[in-house]
């Protein structure tokens, strides 16, 4: 008997569920599929309960994908790609990148190729609440996913070689995924849909919201829609700038070869043409129907561009590693089956064994604390043997170390360089050779060992390299090398490090 599953997409306005049934590992056909209107149940609790009338729903194992909007999404870099010490790891990892503690977050992970994991966190009680409210309708959640991500999980990497892009164009979100060699990258989610380009194309018609969505539909438009060209001139501006970001950032390898929509905002001409001209690239409707080779059976009608999501969930493998699922294990029904004495047995266990985990962890607490200072001991001799190599004892490393420094100030005109080549005169020759025309601005200036190191903000990487090639120029400089650079989170700057040897 073949499996059965059921995909629910939950948007801010609709539900879309579309029931399944797999053969083996690949293929199968869809059974049944349907759109709900929420607010026409009043509500998502009665829509939900609503669908779980229908016995077909409840009969098969849902995967939920939930919108990008209601998930955190963190990059992560480790060592290795062991799952068994990722997920040893991991926690520690994210803990100081979420705005709530730790302890109260669900989290899964793919791999970024290459280099990194890119994180999924929801809240615990966000996790629940979905849970019981899934469970109160449909049924049993074997999967909680995230819906672009599902939607990435199935693009096949020999079909889109060199990566590329995924819009969900919803009602009012937009979900975007960058993905490379078959693996997602970064997901993120931006204001514009659907609902908003009916609401500008009404101002430019000056007709009612219900008038303009039909005139959207039937693509009857006047030859210039200045307001609703300028909304998709935006989002289009947007999601050129977090590509250039993501380029510049090392988080793409490549600029994206391939665009990918799906949505019912997808399905409007204008947007496809001003994304096509912003991005350089031919938009392409995604076909999970036709990409999959699924079959339907008859009676069943649906519009793969809005029905995308749902069938991606219903085509969700519960242990895959291509995508999320913040499940894991929640449930939002507790077991009430355990009688009284059963319950006093588990809990002198559990007593016992967290008495046993204290007196461990006083031991293991007074050893690694030992450890940690012999640690300490040894790296501030090792830094003393650094900056004071010709100490022949470490008695006071602090005064040590403060006496020497004096000493170097005393000689700092001309550290370790040559005569000529002294701080001021240094300072000179630069600001000589750095054109005032520049929009440069250094907020560090350091010089040991005869190497500055130079960090500052620009307002280009053309003029950090215009600087590094005068001061190539200067007679005191050997080598001036271009280090890390950054955008500036506030602004269009970048941020820049320049470190020269000195002659």
């Amino acid at each position: 008997m073949p499996q059965v599953l059921l995909g629910l997409d939950i948007g801010s306005n609709a539900i879309k569920a579309v029931l399944f049934a797999r053969k083996g590992l690949a293929g199968g056909h869809i059974l049944d599929a349907l759109i709900m209107n929420i607010d026409d149940y009043g509500g998502l609790e009665e829509a939900l309960k609503k669908l779980g009338e229908n016995k077909k729903f409840t009969e098969a194992s849902c995967c939920l994908a939930l919108s990008p909007a209601d998930v955190m999404f963190r990059k992560v870099h480790l060592p290795f790609r062991d799952d068994n010490r990722i997920r040893k790891t991991l926690a520690f990892e994210l803990e100081p990148l979420l705005p709530v503690s730790i302890d109260d977050v669900v989290t899964d992970y793919v791999m970024v190729p290459h280099d990194g994991l890119l994180v999924a966190a929801m809240t615990k009680s966000n996790v629940a609440g979905w849970i019981e409210k899934v469970e109160a309708g449909p049924g049993k959640v074997s999967v909680i996913d995230v819906s672009i991500a599902a939607l990435a999980a199935q693009i096949p990497a020999d079909k889109y070689p060199g990566g590329g892009i995924v819009l969900d164009i919803g009602a009012r979100s937009t979900a975007v995924a960058f993905f490379e060699e078959g693996a997602l990258v970064q997901i993120r989610s931006l204001a514009f849909g659907g609902v908003p380009i009916t609401e500008a194309l009404a101002q430019d018609l000056s007709v009612s919201a219900a008038q303009a969505e039909q005139k959207k539909i039937s693509g009857q438009l006047p030859a210039v829609c200045p307001k609703t060209e300028d909304l998709c001139r935006h989002f289009c501006a947007e999601l050129q700038n977090t590509i250039e970001f993501m380029k510049l950032n090392g988080s793409l390898s490549n600029p994206p070869a391939h665009l990918l929509i799906t949505g019912g905002g997808s399905l409007f001409v204008p947007l496809q043409q001003e994304l096509e001209k912003s991005l350089a690239l031919k938009p392409e409707t995604l076909d999970l129907l036709h990409l999959k080779r699924l079959d339907i059976d008859e009676g069943v009608r649906l519009q793969p561009q809005v029905m995308n999501t749902a069938i991606a969930a219903a085509l969700r493998v519960p242990t895959g590693r291509k995508s999320f699922n913040l499940q894991q294990g929640t449930s939002a029904k507790k077991n009430a089956g355990l009688s009284a004495g059963g319950q006093f047995k588990w809990i002198a266990i559990i007593a016992g064994i967290i008495l046993l985990l204290a007196a461990v962890n006083q031991a293991l607490d007074y050893k690694l604390k030992t450890q940690r200072l012999d640690g300490l001991k040894k790296q501030i001799a090792m830094i003393f043997k650094k900056d004071f190599p010709d100490a022949t004892k470490m008695i006071d490393p602090v005064q040590q170390l403060k006496t020497k420094l004096e000493e170097n100030k005393k000689g700092f005109g001309s550290y370790k360089g040559s005569s000529e080549a002294t701080v001021l005169n240094i300072l000179k020759e630069m600001s000589g050779l750095i054109a005032s025309s520049l929009d440069i601005t250094v907020y560090n200036f350091s010089y040991e060992n005869g190497v500055i190191n130079i960090k500052g903000e620009a307002k280009n990487v053309d003029e950090i390299t215009a600087v590094k090639s005068e001061l190539m120029k200067s007679k005191y400089f050997k080598e001036v090398t271009m280090g890390s650079t950054s955008l500036v989170k506030d602004g269009g700057k970048v941020n820049f490090d320049l470190r020269i040897d000195v002659q």
